[in-house]
């Protein structure tokens, strides 16, 4: 289990044993509370929304509008910027009710909230593999959702996300002469993330490591696949301004 994973089972047994909301009328039935969940959520309340409809969870959880409920406390939380709490709640929903009316939506959003809390490159990405896990269980368990053109993106994006990652390593070892270590890098980015936005950069950089080396068979083949498979990138240009036998 990842380390995320158990966060969200941790938040989880919270809300179980949260039990019993406050701050509502004692006697409200559930249609009540879920209607009274539904106005607040329509006047952008979400912690009252929240509260109401959590409360009609826990009186009626087989009740009709039970999905609905489950749904727009993911919501809620998600418009209060609680990305991970918002995972929660849509996850739970998607892994209850797989064949549910509401399952691609809510895994949809599952893959939502997990890609506003991946950061930038340089930081810890384990909340983007947690995206890119979501977003493709999307395409991959609901082929014909009309997320699943909005998921494949994702994936792509997070997925270039992951390769600058390796690729800053990559130029971190680059710059210090640590060419042995740039081209584990490298070669990593090439091989794991073929199509990425950064590849044509990590070819340049892989074509001048092998020039720093004198290994000029590896730096002719790698010029020669930036050419052929980017010829029309920055960094062909770059390289079509310098023969060859020209330092780079």
């Amino acid at each position: 289990m990842s380390q995320a994973s158990r966060k969200l089972a941790l938040l989880a047994l919270l809300l179980a044993l949260v039990g019993c909301p406050k701050g509502l009328p004692q006697d409200a039935s559930p249609d009540r509370l879920y209607s009274i969940g539904r106005e607040r959520f329509d006047k952008r309340d979400w912690d009252e929304a929240i509260e109401a409809l959590q409360r009609f969870l826990y009186q009626d959880p087989g009740h009709r509008m039970a999905d609905s409920a489950q749904y727009l406390i993911g919501e809620a939380y998600f418009n209060k910027k609680q990305y991970l709490m918002a995972a929660t709640e849509f996850l739970r929903l998607a892994q209850n009710r797989p064949a549910g009316p509401l399952a691609d939506d809510s895994r949809y959003r599952a893959c939502e909230s997990y890609y506003n809390l991946s950061p930038r490159p340089e930081l810890d990405q384990e909340y983007t593999d947690e995206a890119i896990g979501q977003c493709r269980s999307v395409v991959l368990l609901y082929p014909g959702s009309p997320y699943a053109s909005e998921a494949t993106q994702r994936v792509r994006e997070l997925t270039d996300k992951l390769a600058s990652k390796y690729y800053l390593n990559a130029l971190f070892y680059y710059k210090r002469h640590a060419y042995d270590s740039a081209i584990v890098y490298l070669e990593y980015v090439l091989e794991t993330y073929e199509g990425a936005a950064v590849e044509p950069e990590a070819l340049l950089t892989l074509y001048e490591t092998y020039r720093e080396l004198g290994y000029s068979r590896e730096a002719e083949q790698t010029r020669a696949r930036l050419l052929r498979e980017y010829p029309d990138s920055p960094e062909a240009r770059k390289l079509e301004k310098s023969s060859p036998g020209d330092a780079g």
